[in-house]
């Protein structure tokens, strides 16, 4: 039993510093539910190193995102 399984996080943030953060808490047995926007999701999925992509978004966004399940939603009506 990893230490922090059975809590559940909701994970509201982009790029590299908010994510690694949720990527320790699954890493340790937390359930990450990583909030996107709907249709484009996060814009990490775009921000490649070296141009590298798995299933149109990049290595970077796999890498950090690892463990965690995503949820597109909407919050603000356009």
């Amino acid at each position: 039993m990893r230490p922090l399984e059975g809590l559940i996080v909701l994970e509201f943030c982009q790029f590299l510093a908010g994510p690694s953060a949720g990527l320790k808490l699954a890493d340790l047995g937390a359930r990450v539910i990583k909030i996107e926007r709907p249709i484009k999701g996060e814009a990490c999925r775009q921000l490649s190193i070296k141009d590298l992509f798995v299933d149109d978004s990049s290595l970077l966004f796999h890498t950090i995102n690892r463990n965690k399940e995503s949820f597109a939603a909407r919050f603000k009506k356009s």
